[in-house]
């Protein structure tokens, strides 16, 4: 075989292979979809799956117009926190380095308002994305979008998208896709660092 169809080949297996991660990487982002990159996957052994972490603490930004108070934040963070999470910094309503208003804001958890551009269900009461390094598997940024009606467990169920968390359909459960079938539960949530 000669040298040309060994690399022909080899090119083709990478792309079968590998393709979806070629693809997500070099394929333009549209500016009106939020950027995200996991789908939606079944719960593994009895628990919320977590499909990625971040590599680096990040600084949680409350955006100018987004319906969070301080007091909800600080509740929040401190929920993840008793779970061994840490967060760089938590920034209320400032921001200069302009994660707010980056499509891509590495080492961000930036929470915002819902707008008119943010695809959200009917139902839904808020909606996460977060990016994950198709190279190291880790998460680069997360962007959350709420409704104005915030209400009791959304913002600590939004984080823990941000985390890496998908939904978790056990009654009582923090992940639980339905508000009205979730509640405080955190079974597989903490954290292995």
């Amino acid at each position: 075989m000669s040298d040309l169809a060994r690399i022909v080949i080899s090119v083709a297996l990478y792309v079968l292979l590998f393709g979806y991660s070629i693809i997500s990487l070099v394929e333009p982002v549209d500016a009106t979809e939020p950027l995200a990159n996991y789908p939606r996957m079944p719960a593994i052994d009895n628990a919320p799956p977590q499909v990625a972490a971040w590599s680096l603490s990040p600084t949680v930004v409350v955006c100018q117009h987004a319906p969070i108070s301080q007091i909800q934040i600080k509740s929040a963070i401190k929920f993840w926190q008793n779970l061994g999470y840490t967060f760089e910094n938590v920034r209320y309503k400032e921001d200069p380095t302009g994660a707010c208003t980056s499509d891509r804001p590495w080492g961000y958890i930036v929470i915002h308002l819902v707008d008119k551009k943010t695809k959200l269900e009917p139902t839904a009461l808020a909606q996460t994305h977060f990016f994950v390094d198709n190279l190291t598997g880790k998460i680069n940024w997360a962007t959350i979008r709420m409704r104005p009606d915030v209400r009791e467990t959304v913002l600590e169920h939004e984080l823990g998208h941000a985390l890496g968390f998908l939904h978790f359909n056990r009654i009582d459960h923090l992940m639980n896709q339905k508000w009205e079938m979730g509640g405080w539960d955190s079974l597989g949530l903490r954290s292995n660092r």
